[in-house]
This record gives C-alpha cells, sequence and structure tokens, in this order.
C-alpha cells in the first residue's frame, strides 16, 4: 500500500542532519533508489513512512508537511543528536518509560531563576520515572495530566523541553575488577529557550 508523505520535509531532515541519500537508505533499512523516489515524488509504502519517522525521531503524521515539525539540534558527547519537542505529558512519559539510564542537558541559564526552574523541570521528569513501575493505572492518568502541566508552564516562561529516546551499552564494574556490558535505553531530556538558534522549526506546507 503506497502512502503520501512530503518530499521536501524528508529531504530537508536529511539535509539538516548532513546525511547523504546513501546514509538515509541505510538508516531506514532501504534502497538508495526508495530515498530518491520519496523525495521526487514523495510516494512510498507504510513500512518506509514509518522508518523514516523513526530515523528523524518525529511522528508519522507529521512527514506529510502540514505540522510543524520542531526538534533541538544539540551536539553531545554521542555525537549530534536532535531531540523531539514534547508537547504532551504522554510524550514524556513514552521517552522515560523502560529506560535505565537518563541524560540531561540544557543551554546556560541566563538567571538564577532560570537554573531554578530548569533542575525542577528536570527533577520532576526523573522522580516520575524512577517511580513510574510501582504506581497504579490511576496515578498514572493524574502523573501524565500534571507533566502536561508542567510543560505548558516551561513554555510560559519561555523555554521549550525536548526529548530522545536512545538505545546503549554501558560498562559496569563486577565483582573481580573486570567489567561487564549491558544493553539498556536512555532517556535524554534537553531544555532549551523558545528562541534558541538551535530549534529547527520545519514549518508545514501551505496547500496550493
Amino acid at each position: 500500500m503506497n502512502m503520501n508523505v512530503s518530499g521536501e520535509i524528508v529531504r530537508r531532515l536529511r539535509l539538516d542532519r548532513g546525511w547523504t541519500q546513501e546514509q538515509l537508505a541505510v538508516l531506514a533499512n532501504t534502497s538508495v533508489k526508495t530515498i530518491q523516489r520519496v523525495e521526487n515524488t514523495g510516494t512510498c509504502n507504510l513500512e518506509t513512512r514509518s522508518a523514516l519517522a523513526a530515523v528523524f525521531q518525529i511522528e508519522i503524521s507529521q512527514l506529510g508537511g502540514t505540522e510543524k515539525i520542531e526538534q533541538a539540534k544539540h551536539t553531545g558527547d554521542d555525537g549530534l543528536l536532535y531531540y523531539r519537542l514534547l508537547s504532551h505529558g504522554s510524550e514524556v512519559v513514552n521517552v522515560f518509560q523502560g529506560s535505565y539510564w537518563y541524560r540531561f542537558s540544557h543551554e546556560d541559564p541566563k538567571s538564577a531563576e532560570d537554573a531554578e526552574f530548569i533542575a525542577e523541570i528536570v527533577q520532576e521528569i526523573q522522580d516520575w520515572s524512577e517511580i513510574w513501575t510501582d504506581i497504579d493505572a490511576g496515578a498514572r492518568v493524574k502523573a501524565t495530566f500534571t507533566l502536561t502541566e508542567s510543560l505548558k508552564g516551561a513554555e510560559e516562561r519561555g523555554f521549550k523541553i525536548f526529548g530522545l529516546r536512545t538505545r546503549t551499552t554501558f560498562k559496569i564494574p563486577t565483582r573481580d575488577g573486570k567489567s561487564e556490558e549491558i544493553p539498556g535505553t536512555v532517556c535524554n531530556i534537553h531544555v532549551a529557550y523558545a528562541d534558541s538558534d538551535k530549534i529547527v522549526v520545519l514549518q508545514p506546507e501551505v496547500p496550493r
């Protein structure tokens, strides 16, 4: 079944990351010809569309070019990462649920009040993530609502919260003095000022 996406959105997301069509094809587990067809005509099957959304860390619906895409570009120890804008508590939960490690980053605070706010919101996210498996379904509904309100509060203060779920392998010391490699997921949270020049915004296409 063929689906339509915005070839221009796919091309811009690829170029923003400095990827060639060949590199995107490898990441999406498809062929270069498929990537070329997607960018030229916007036509692909559901599997390819899902793979592209996963690679770019966006919603599948956003590939259609009708919804604004906001991502924070952050260069950390692991290289260039693009964090997805978190607008609802459920999106925060999707980032931290099942994660074993946390990686919090933020822009330099402009004031002591900003520093205090950044500290509070990343701590709130970590606190909920650590007790998530111990609370019941009703408490999770309330917690998700609370997180949504916190994101709104952040926006009112001029901040945007971005998240990304990644996989990595950590070396854990063992009793014999050696180390053991443990694979797992990482909850990555990035706090940025809303007017940061590191936020990449792709506007939806205007219908012709």
